[in-house]
């Protein structure tokens, strides 16, 4: 049996081994001896608790340990139980520990013995632990993503293209959209598919739901971060009512100047250099060859940021604060947006057509619109793009209870929020009438009988989300991560920390809807901690993705450069599939050196997705 003194020598050990690189190299590598992966943070006293021992073919483990690291006490011991491999996943073999019988408060480690000996890194048990050692850093990143300095006086006096470039806005604030990136983009992706994904918008509404959630604990620790909540989501309030379009949307985007298609080493002295962009804009501000040239090209859809901005600000009209803007003008701005958008969104799509996204971000405006108003017309409103979304699921053939992106039969998937029409069906079901609220529940759950299904029907240890696809090239299938030659995805694919903790708060905001089946609660909250424990290293790498938490955390290079330093609070992008081009394998942080392309930002950069969706799910309620 390992003394208390060498548990922490090989931990260390292999930590040391795992970082130990060549001059120069910063990546983070696989494992090649066995590991023992924890949440890194800690687990809840009452939530399930399971580590996971990651060996290869050979090693042999008989006993486990959960170790008290201040007294060196044994509090639980037992054998690992074999949990196989997972396909494609290197060499790696598996086995489980359940230590949920541990439930007191403290630092605690996890050793096991057999023919190879190893510890896991020391975690806490503690009441309310990912809220209590976690969420401060996260609101403390968005303060820090705040656009100020040479960028915050440029954006107060940027050309409008819509007038041909003869008037100027003010478009003061926003969140630069990662650690790599200074833009402010009310969405990013492609705006004629079903992959858009929700940026600054997303993150004022997730600082008020997050605001809401602990306001209705009434727990005196969170008064704090209440504060800082609501001056974070009135600041994001502010930027979106600057946003507006008067008498339509809102601007899609502000960017800056490109260099030879990298970012200028000198980009902090070009500063000044900023221009609202569009999806028709190329990289230094100018048209697009064939672009369309109308003024609404400038202006968003509902599924391009339109409906997360009108349910933010319908939201911040609520708040008990406001900032530079009253109440009434969030909310006068959000239903002028919505009448808008309602006649209009046909005519800002760049596919010409509705699809799920403006189903579920229409949705989220309406229901927040009729919080806040209490008028029939958004109530209304809401029932019809409810029954837009409710009718793309499937309800039979081999996956039933997926989601369709649009009109043919490709399934919806989505590298951020993917948890979102859940989320959005969830929150409208406390709106509605009984009768229309059976119907939504049983979609809600036909979705997550889906999403359960497909993530346990194979050795899948992690419980990791996994998800329907259809590759550019070949027939629909479920895997674990995104193919990276979709179509409308490509070349852009990279890690799914946000689309993880989507799933997570789809999760825990369905269960409190189905009291009537502990059962099926509780597959839903495991499921939940399953994804955050990915994201704060319960996996493969043994790597926690929120940066200042836990250990191994990946630093963002840029063409080998790390110029842009990774900042406490945020998340990481993530595990991807590996190189092959397909969905199989699996790769992390591999760096400059290793691939001689610009690929380190698909693992290792911030960006404000993963954040938003993280701080709103851990604050759901979860017991």
């Amino acid at each position: 049996m390992m003394t208390a003194v060498a548990a922490c020598l090989l931990w260390a050990g292999a930590a040391c081994a795992a970082v130990a690189e060549p001059p120069g190299a910063m990546q983070i590598r696989a494992p090649m001896r066995a590991r023992v992966l924890v949440d890194q943070v800690g687990y809840d006293p009452s939530a399930p608790k399971h580590a996971i021992v990651q060996g290869f073919n050979g090693d042999r483990f008989t006993s486990f340990r959960v170790v008290d690291v201040h007294t060196g006490k044994v509090v639980l011991q037992g054998v690992p139980h074999p949990a196989g491999t997972v396909d494609h996943w290197r060499d790696w073999h598996y086995w489980t520990i359940d230590f949920s019988a541990v439930k007191t408060p403290g630092r605690y480690r996890v050793d096991v013995s057999g023919n190879v000996d190893a510890s896991s890194f020391p975690f806490r048990i503690a009441r309310h632990v990912l809220e209590r050692y976690t969420l401060s850093n996260v609101v403390y990143y968005f303060k820090g993503q705040r656009v100020s300095g040479a960028f915050d006086r440029a954006d107060a006096h940027l050309k409008n293209p819509i007038h041909g470039g003869s008037a100027y806005v003010d478009l003061r604030g926003g969140w630069y959209a990662a650690t790599g990136d200074y833009g402010v983009h009310l969405s990013e992706g492609n705006d004629s598919s079903a992959f858009v994904y929700q940026e600054v918008p997303l993150v004022a509404w997730s600082l008020i739901a997050t605001w809401r959630n602990l306001a209705a604990t009434h727990d005196v620790n969170f008064s704090q971060y209440e504060q800082r909540l609501l001056d974070g989501a009135t600041y994001g309030a502010d930027f979106l009512v600057r946003d507006h379009v008067p008498g339509g949307s809102f601007y899609q985007s502000i960017a800056a100047p490109f260099a030879g298609g990298v970012a200028s080493p000198d980009r902090m002295k070009s500063a000044a250099v900023r221009f609202i962009n569009a999806a028709n804009t190329d990289q230094n501000g100018g048209q697009m060859a064939g672009a369309r040239r109308m003024p609404e090209v400038y202006q968003v859809s509902f599924r391009t940021g339109g409906g997360m901005a009108i349910a933010a600000l319908a939201a911040a009209s609520s708040l008990p604060e406001h900032g530079d803007f009253t109440n009434a003008r969030y909310l006068q701005t959000a239903e002028a947006a919505f009448g808008f958008l309602q006649k209009h969104n046909g005519d800002l799509l760049g596919g010409g057509k509705p699809n799920i996204v403006d189903d579920y971000c229409a949705l989220r405006a309406a229901t927040e619109l009729y919080r806040a108003t209490h008028d029939e017309t958004y109530r209304k409103a809401a029932d019809a793009w409810a029954d837009r979304l409710m009718a793309r699921q499937v309800a039979a053939g081999s996956h039933p209870g997926h989601w369709r992106a649009g009109d043919g039969d490709a399934p919806f998937f989505n590298e951020t929020d993917e948890g979102l029409p859940v989320v959005a069906l969830a929150d409208y079901s406390g709106i509605t009438t009984p009768a229309r609220r059976r119907k939504v529940l049983g979609t809600i759950r036909r979705s997550l009988d889906f999403e359960l299904r497909i993530t346990g029907d194979v050795d899948n240890p992690f419980g990791y989300a996994r998800q329907l696809v259809k590759p550019g090239i070949g027939t629909v299938h479920i895997t674990f991560f995104l193919p990276h030659d979709v179509a409308g995805v490509a070349p852009w694919w990279q890690g799914e920390d946000a689309r993880l903790a989507s799933m997570a708060a789809a999760a825990r905001v369905a269960a409190p809807l189905f009291a009537d089946d502990p059962v099926f609660q509780a597959k839903l909250q495991q499921y939940a901690w399953n994804q955050l424990h990915w994201i704060l290293g319960r996996n493969p790498y043994d790597t926690c993705m929120l940066i200042g938490s836990g250990h191994l955390n990946a630093q963002y290079m840029f063409l080998g450069s790390w110029q842009y330093t990774s900042a406490p609070g945020a998340i990481v992008n993530g595990i991807t599939a590996g190189l092959s081009g397909h969905d199989d394998g699996i790769a992390f942080d591999l760096g400059y050196a290793e691939t001689g392309k610009d690929d380190d930002w698909r693992w290792a950069e911030q960006w404000l997705p993963h954040a938003a969706w993280y701080l709103y799910a851990v604050s759901l309620p979860h017991d």
